[in-house]
């Protein structure tokens, strides 16, 4: 591929294969999403569909931004349940797509760029790359989706129109504010006014003396469990509304194995069998409530157990908010959360069909976001 006039890339399909150093420099204070380690415990367990793509731009000698992208086959309505308005969009998205960003994480996941750099030059480049990338890439089939995941800034949402791009429902990421004085889950118990707080306590009474224990999973215990990590996250995946890709059980224990500080996994156990998991990557200040797994059939509330045991990781960590997903509002309102930012682009490369995209768009509307004053007030 040729260079731009203002900039020039290296390319790879394995994040090992590319410049360490100019990476890890770049991305030390970014996402976790966007650090070697993550990508390479994702690289160890792809899903079927995904195949990643990493890329450093060069002013002259100096890496001055970092770009990960995932080459995605999009399944059209088996990736999105019909009771979903955004699946009226899938049946015109039924191929292959480049996505700069990460359909496996949340935040910033798709461009880091140099403090100082040239922000406009970056992402216009950015986006031409973009084009090349997908242009180039027929080896196995046309690409002709692009999308844009939770990179961009509202300074440089007129740059991605006028390249084509337009605004999808995306979702919220709930997040819950921590006050620097909590020290533990009791601390975050006595800030909640007297129906939450009975809600929770609730919650792990019920757990207790259904007879489970939650508790932390090592490396060792997550290997001995990976076909039950694989079919507990199946049970939660088949049931999500939007379900782009599988993950695998190996994929946490890589997890796990390869970020042994900033990753935490956390289990349910009853009689010593796993019936629940969850796992919290440290990221930034941030505490990531990621993906988790349990069993349906179960009749206790294992799910709320596993977002209490998110804010206890993040209290343990001290982290400044709690980052708890884009699912299953409501649970996660009832526990303090309120809606984050995120936000999702797409550009289909052929014009009537990007217009009928964008016909699609221009009926949704986000979904409301409950909230729910559950602290005490001062």
């Amino acid at each position: 591929m040729r260079p731009t006039r203002n900039v020039q890339f290296a390319l790879a399909e394995r994040i090992a294969h590319l410049d360490a150093a100019a990476w890890n420099e770049l991305t030390h204070d970014a996402s976790v999403f966007m650090q070697a380690p993550f990508l390479t415990a994702l690289e160890q367990a792809l899903p079927a569909n995904v195949s990643p793509r990493y890329a450093l731009m060069y002013r002259g000698e100096e890496a001055i931004a970092a770009l990960c992208m995932q080459l995605v086959r999009v399944e059209g309505r088996a990736a999105v349940a019909a009771s979903v308005p955004l699946s009226g969009l899938t049946q015109l998205l039924d191929e292959r797509a480049l996505v700069l960003g990460s359909l496996v994480g949340w935040g910033d996941t798709g461009l880091v760029m140099r403090p100082g750099a040239d922000a406009d030059l970056v992402w216009r480049e950015a986006m031409r790359l973009m084009d090349r990338l997908r242009r180039f890439e027929k080896s196995e089939g046309v690409v002709n989706v692009s999308f844009i995941k939770d990179a961009v800034t509202e300074a440089h949402e007129l740059t991605l129109r006028q390249q084509g791009y337009q605004l999808a429902p995306s979702g919220a990421d709930m997040q819950l504010t921590l006050e620097p004085g909590w020290k533990s889950l009791d601390d975050y118990l006595a800030s909640l006014s007297s129906n939450p707080r009975r809600a929770v306590k609730k919650t792990l009474q019920q757990l207790e003396a259904g007879g489970y224990r939650a508790r932390e999973l090592n490396v060792a215990e997550l290997e001995a469990n990976e076909a039950r990590l694989d079919a507990l996250y199946g049970q939660v995946w088949a049931n999500a509304d939007v379900r782009p890709l599988r993950l695998s059980g190996k994929f946490f224990v890589e997890l796990k194995r390869r970020l042994p500080d900033s990753c935490a996994m956390f289990g349910l156990e009853k009689d010593g069998q796993l019936d629940a998991f969850g796992v919290c990557l440290e990221s930034q200040d941030v505490c990531v409530g990621y993906y988790l797994g349990y069993d349906k059939s179960v009749e206790a509330p294992l799910y709320l157990r596993l977002l209490i045991s998110v804010i206890e990781q993040a209290i343990a960590w001290r982290s400044a908010s709690a980052s708890m997903g884009r699912t299953s509002e409501e649970p996660k309102a009832r526990l303090g959360a309120v809606a984050g930012p995120s936000s999702l682009w797409v550009k289909h490369r052929v014009p009537p069909l990007n217009w009928a995209v964008g016909a699609v768009l221009g009926t949704l509307e986000e979904a409301a976001v409950p909230t729910h004053r559950v602290f005490r007030q001062s």
